[in-house]
């Protein structure tokens, strides 16, 4: 059978299987590409006078806006009191803790970058919050993080983030990580990047330094199912064409 009379699934499992770099190689790469603190990797992370966020204005209307998020999305689940501990995962420079810090009395914050966990801590202290609580851990086994919380979580907040990871599978591992940390009725906003016709965002395979901006894209209903699999509950759904930025408004079963 030629290539171009194969089934598009099998051609996809052949180009996977002779391209693809292990998933355990593209995680070590992540690692180190989100370690570094050089002038990109700090913009890319978000941190407060760094390139895009020179401006302070500007780096604090990326916490504004995932804050009105969450207002919308009490509003959806019908639920004015969320509760007290929040978890954000990659919490980048910190424009998320700083604005959440009045609405929450405890905040983890979990990366594989040690820089930007520190740039986070000192963001928040220099808000006069003292109940940020980082969490480093190994790119490997996002799983070890259930070990390292040991209280439930009422909100996750989780942005720009997904479309970093090595891998749409690495991504369901994370998906089903916080689910077990959350408790009954919480609420979670998980950003992804879909899949759509633009080239530039087309799922990535290999050589994650040269596309860890746009690494990893994701179906939207193969994610709704991901997110209903370990029983969480989309109540809606955000697009942002432009960037291809999918904000899922969820709520814990």
């Amino acid at each position: 059978m030629s290539t171009a009379t194969r089934p598009p699934g099998r051609v996809k499992r052949l180009l996977y299987r002779y391209w693809a770099e292990p998933e355990r190689k593209l995680a070590e790469d992540a690692r180190q590409f989100w370690s570094g603190n050089d002038g990109r990797r700090r913009d890319l992370s978000h941190w407060a006078g760094e390139g895009r966020w020179a401006d302070r204005q500007q780096w604090r209307a990326v916490g504004e806006s995932h804050f009105l998020m969450y207002r919308q999305l009490q509003m959806l689940a019908k639920q004015p009191a969320c509760g007290d501990v929040m978890l954000e995962w990659g919490p980048g420079g910190g424009a998320n803790v700083v604005r959440f810090r009045h609405e929450f009395s405890t905040i983890y914050g979990v990366d594989i970058s040690a820089p930007n966990l520190e740039e986070c801590k000192q963001q928040a202290a220099a808000e006069g919050f003292d109940r940020f609580h980082p969490i480093l851990f190994d790119v490997d086994q996002p799983e070890s993080v259930l070990d390292r919380i040991n209280e439930p979580i009422n909100f996750l907040l989780c942005t720009a983030v997904y479309q970093h990871f090595p891998s749409v599978r690495y991504g369901n591992r994370v998906t089903k990580t916080v689910a077990q940390l959350l408790a009954p009725k919480a609420l979670a906003i998980i950003q992804t990047r879909y899949s759509g016709t633009d080239p530039r965002f087309f799922r990535k395979f290999r050589d994650y330094r040269a596309n860890a901006v746009t690494f990893t894209s994701y179906d939207l209903e193969d994610f709704r199912k991901s997110l209903v699999s370990v029983g969480l509950e989309p109540l809606g759904i955000q697009l942002h064409p432009k960037t291809q930025y999918a904000f899922y408004l969820i709520r814990k079963g």
